[in-house]
């Protein structure tokens, strides 16, 4: 341990003095300098996590701000997207309730002109409060209501406010979860209202500014997804009613009548405007209301609407006698305005209506009755585009009226030009009776009676009548020439009636006529038929309508009567000229036809039964030698008597000359010779047949005249073209010929032009059905056969010209053929030999000469076998054709005798021939066995065809 002293000593040293300074005060100015630092390093770390927590704020609300604006700008993307209003309602939905943060969004769209808002509800509501705020009244007591009437969003910050301020929202809120709602104006690009976007929360909601500027930005981008979608909308609704339109117009364009404009006009109407039904009608002339067209209504419905008085209120007849379109938009106001159509509204189910007249200058001649079965509001548009539809149906309307009323003109003189046409070409007073009727419509009378004075002059007698009862036809049947009526009258007189009223009819006529007219019948005109000098009689009309007759009508009737008087002159002389020609025809055409062994003929002379009159037409059968004899068939250019003397000459000359010159071709130029020198008797044409049952062959030559027609025995029918040439008398030429060669029995049909020639029909067409009907009448009689082709030849049209048919069926002449040669079997196949030739020559086909061939060996080889008494003895065999039977007989010399070896082998032969053969007969002679075997054979060849 240090002394005092030594202490004191070390005090007095600096170094010293030093150390115990730093020894004292070191620990001090640590711990103050450590102390210091500490609150330096206290205050950093407060400074530091402050500035952590500040820096951690604004991360959170960088990373909210972050996260909202993507939702804003998925929302923006989503909306983009949306082309229509739910679209945009679908949306916002799902996209601006994820920006909002909220459970529900929703968005409401107030209808335009209207008090109605159309609200598309979260799926999450459900779909009983879907149903129930589906559609809202802007007077109702909402939040979304209350935004949308005064421009302003309305907060509801918790469930206590709502329920406060909307006690039922807050009821539906309790059920769905909702605590806080915002509903926010969707304002369009005028600045006005639109709609609004509601939203709810599950909790309490503070509705901080950026929570507000969420929802005003959702609010932004919806207003102008709904502007879009607006423009759209309209965009597309522009597009479809132009489709419309123009799909309305071609329709239109593709009308001609009136009533192809009502089809168009309701159809398109119920298309275009979405009506469920709908009719178009027009005022009639008896001031009812008529029905052109309709559609969509039930059959009783139909036909109660199809026509009624014009006295009954309905909205279709107030809009075509004001002309103005009528609407009615629900049910209640169409049973005001219509309380008389209560019961009609019940029927057809309607809610709306609509009466759109078709309006043509001051006119409106239709209106369309159009019906809806919901409530149907019509915006300005809508109506826009009825009247647009309206006025380019009145259009069509109008110029299918102008149509018609050509094509009525147009008709009409038509129906006068055939009628007058009718009158020219008429021979008959039955076809002047027609031709007067079929007058009628042309001169717009309804009926017509045509009068003819008797013979004595007593009596008007009715010649033919139409449009008339049956009673006031027997009135007027026969009346004395002195009776009171206007036909009468104007008969007697000669001078024409003119009626304009039935008061006029009841004071210068009988009373009781006026009393049995109808009321169909308000003008009357009877005109005399004068013709020569004299009054044949009269036409009398009736006329629908009140005639004013001014001069042009006059002096058509007037012209008209005077061709009916003409042509009744003329057919009276027609008349008496068809009766001299047809008994002068008559008498010079063949009385009978010749009668000819092996021929069967048969012919008939139809004249015209159109026209009346007789032509040139004639036939003639001309007995040559040798089993020859001539067809033939001529047609003299003409009719009535003239023709019928040319045919007399012609057939006269024809006969004689046939002594001399057989062939056709030659004989044909001696006839050119006649017609060269009489002109009566050119260009007729004529068919020759040259038949020679003999050599089996028909020789023929025409000259201007149809192909004949020859049918087989199998039915088949040819025609006979090969040798034509021109008319007599036309041309100095060469006749052709052709020869065709037949076998067994055929059938020859010579014809005149009458039979095939129509005016309507082609005449291959005709020739056709010809061939037709004769290849069917293989079962007909011959004598009835040209009753039967003239019946299926003039079925469905008129007689217009003279026919002249000549049949001939024939059969060829087959010489018998007989042998004797010996009973040998060699002598077998030569018979068979000349057998077939000679069964080739009787026109016998292939599969009948093969039976008779092993027939008629079977019983030439039971000759030989058993006709052993004369060994080698002659057999006599003989075949003849007899009328459609070929008969074989079989004769030997001998006796029958069973052959020691047949063991019962032999004796099929007989049974052979009975199959084979139609008739097997054998007959035990002193002289031998004879053997008759008959086969009933149809021919059915002719050869060189």
């Amino acid at each position: 341990m240090m002394s005092a002293f030594a202490a004191t000593e070390w005090a007095r040293h600096p170094a010293f003095v030093a150390l115990i300074v730093v020894l004292v005060f070191t620990p001090l100015v640590v711990m103050a300098v450590t102390m210091r630092a500490y609150r330096r390093a206290a205050g950093a770390e407060r400074r530091a996590a402050a500035a952590l927590d500040t820096r951690g704020r604004a991360e959170d609300q960088l990373l909210r701000q972050v996260e909202q604006n993507v939702r804003l700008r998925e929302l923006s993307t989503a909306l983009s997207k949306a082309v229509s209003q739910p679209d945009v309602a679908k949306v916002m939905s799902e996209h601006g309730a994820r920006a909002a943060g909220s459970l529900i969004a929703n968005i409401a769209v107030r209808q335009p002109d209207t008090n109605k808002i159309a609200m598309v509800v979260s799926p999450i509501l459900g779909t009983e409060m879907a149903q129930a705020w589906a559609t809202l009244d802007l007077d109702d007591h909402t939040p979304i209501t209350d935004a949308i009437r005064s421009g302003r969003a309305v907060f509801m910050h918790s469930q206590a406010e709502l329920a406060t301020h909307y006690p039922l929202l807050s009821e539906l809120g309790e059920r769905v979860g909702i605590s806080a709602t915002a509903s926010v104006p969707i304002l369009d690009s005028e600045g006005a209202v639109a709609g609004a976007l509601g939203f709810g929360w599950a909790g309490p909601q503070l509705f901080d500014t950026e929570e507000l500027v969420i929802l005003e930005t959702s609010a932004e981008l919806c207003a102008q997804a709904m502007e879009r979608a607006r423009l759209y909308d309209l965009e597309h609704e522009a597009r479809r009613l132009a489709e419309n339109l123009q799909a309305f117009t071609t329709a239109l364009a593709n009308t001609e009548t009136r009533a192809d404009v009502a089809d168009a006009m309701v159809f398109e109407s119920m298309r275009v405007l979405g009506a469920d039904a709908a009719t178009l009608s027009v005022m009639a002339e008896d001031d009812t209301f008529h029905m052109l067209a309709g559609r969509g209504f039930d059959d009783d419905t139909m036909t109660r609407w199809r026509s009624f008085p014009s006295t009954v209120a309905t909205p279709a007849l107030d809009a075509l006698k004001t002309r103005q379109m009528i609407v009615l938009e629900f049910r209640e106001q169409v049973i005001a305005a219509y309380p008389n159509l209560h019961a009609d509204l019940e029927r057809s189910g309607g809610e709306a209506w609509v009466a759109l007249p078709l309006v043509v200058g001051r006119e409106a001649p239709a209106v369309l009755f159009a019906v809806f079965r919901s409530p149907r509001t019509f915006t300005g548009q809508d109506r826009s585009l009825m009247a647009t539809m309206a006025r380019q149906a009145a259009q069509a309307f109008d110029r299918a009226r102008l149509r018609e009323a050509d094509l009525v003109d147009a008709e009409q003189a038509r129906q006068l030009a055939a009628a007058i046409g009718g009158l020219t070409a008429a021979d008959t007073q039955a076809a002047v009776s027609e031709a007067f009727l079929d007058a009628l419509p042309a001169l717009g009378a309804r009926a017509g009676v045509l009068g003819l004075i008797s013979d004595d002059e007593t009596t008007v007698d009715v010649a033919d009548s139409t449009g008339y009862s049956a009673d006031l036809v027997e009135l007027w049947r026969s009346r004395p020439i002195d009776s009171p009526s206007p036909l009468i009258t104007a008969s007697r007189s000669g001078v024409a009636e003119f009626i304009n009223r039935s008061d006029e009819m009841a004071e210068r006529f009988d009373a009781s006529m006026g009393a049995t007219l109808t009321d169909l019948h308000r003008s009357w005109v009877a005109l005399p038929l004068r013709a020569g000098g004299r009054t044949l009689g009269a036409i009398g009309l009736s006329f629908t309508t009140t005639q004013s007759f001014d001069d042009n009508q006059r002096f058509t009737l007037a012209s008209f009567a005077a061709l009916c008087a003409n042509a009744l002159t003329r057919a009276a002389r027609y008349e008496l000229e068809h009766s001299i020609a047809i008994t002068l025809q008559s008498s010079l055409l063949p009385s009978r036809l010749k009668e000819m062994p092996g021929v069967e003929l048969s012919a008939q002379y139809s004249p015209g039964t159109r026209e009346l009159t007789v032509g040139g037409d004639w036939y003639d059968v001309i007995e040559l030698a040798e089993e020859r004899f001539l067809l033939v068939v001529g047609d003299v250019v003409g009719h009535g008597i003239k023709s019928a003397a040319a045919m007399g000459k012609l057939a006269t000359a024809t006969r004689a000359l046939a002594q001399m010159e057989q062939a056709p071709a030659a004989l044909l130029q001696q006839l050119d010779r006649l017609a060269a020198t009489d002109p009566t008797t050119q260009f007729a044409s004529m068919a020759i047949v040259l038949v020679n049952r003999r050599a089996g062959e028909l020789r023929y030559s025409l000259a201007g005249h149809p192909s004949p027609l020859l049918r087989r025995g199998d039915g088949t029918v040819v025609i006979l073209d090969g040798a034509r040439s021109v008319a007599l008398g036309g041309l100095t030429v060469e006749r052709p010929e052709h020869t065709v060669g037949f076998d067994g029995v055929v059938t020859v049909l010579l014809y005149t032009d009458g039979l095939t020639e129509r005016r309507s029909d082609h005449i291959d067409d005709r020739l056709a059905l010809l061939q037709s009907t004769l290849h069917d009448s293989t079962d007909v009689e011959l004598q009835a056969l040209p009753r039967r082709l003239i019946a299926a030849m003039m079925t469905g049209g008129d007689q217009y010209d003279d026919v002249a048919l000549l049949c001939a069926r024939i059969a060829r002449i087959v010489p018998s053929y007989s042998r004797t040669v010996p009973a040998r079997p060699g002598e077998l196949s030569g018979l068979r030999r000349e057998l077939r030739g000679w069964l080739q020559t009787a026109g016998v086909g292939g599969d009948d000469t093969d039976d008779i061939l092993v027939a008629v060996g079977e019983a030439l080889t039971n000759a030989i076998e058993h006709g052993h008494d004369s060994d080698g003895g002659p057999i006599d065999m003989s075949a003849e054709y007899q009328g459609g039977r070929h008969v074989f007989t079989i004769g030997d010399h001998g006796s029958w005798k069973v052959p020691v070896d047949s063991h019962g082998s032999r004796g099929r032969g007989l049974t052979m021939m009975g199959q084979l053969m139609d008739e097997v007969e054998i007959t035990q002679r002193d002289s031998g066995t004879l053997v008759t075997l008959t086969k009933f054979v149809e021919q059915e060849t002719a050869r060189g065809i």
